[in-house]
């Protein structure tokens, strides 16, 4: 008699050591390395830096130790932002590591609500902003230079 014995293992989670700062114009050249690695159509070159120069602009970096993995950008006004841009590198996607960036520039700002336009197509970032709690409100037709509609999202800061 032949006996299999199946068990079920939950996935090995690594410890990464993270940490967060600004997002400064030195940055830029390693942020375009992970724009470029991300998106199929990412910032140029000039975007970065009208995007930091703005002073309005509020923009984080992740780090795992001093390496750059990830970012955010954000444009705001008063108690709330447009989040222009949160990525992170492929290499650590799905650790919830965007999750800790978002959360972290809750944190150190004043904002209560955000916006944030995502690509219809772009069903990784949708359902990464719903598990965040971004509700879609609306959609922008011919939003993107390729002419893709996008969607409107929004999220509330709910008072405790």
């Amino acid at each position: 008699m032949n006996w299999v014995i199946s068990i079920k293992t939950k996935p090995t989670i690594k410890l990464i050591n993270i940490s967060f700062r600004a997002f400064l114009a030195q940055d830029i050249e390693t942020v375009l390395a992970i724009e470029n690695l991300v998106y199929k159509t990412p910032w140029s070159t000039a975007t970065f830096p009208h995007s930091l120069n703005n002073p309005h602009t509020f923009a984080l970096l992740i780090l795992k130790d001093t390496q750059v993995i990830g970012y955010s950008i954000a444009l705001c006004a008063a108690d709330s932002a447009d989040l222009l841009n949160i990525c992170i590198h492929p290499d650590y996607q799905h650790q919830g590591l965007g999750n800790k960036l978002f959360a972290h520039q809750l944190q150190v700002s004043n904002i209560k609500e955000i916006f944030i336009e995502v690509r219809t197509s772009n069903s990784s970032a949708f359902s990464f902003y719903e598990k965040l709690g971004f509700k879609p409100v609306d959609k922008r037709k011919k939003y993107y230079s390729d002419g893709e509609d996008a969607i409107i999202l929004h999220f509330a800061i709910e008072n405790s």
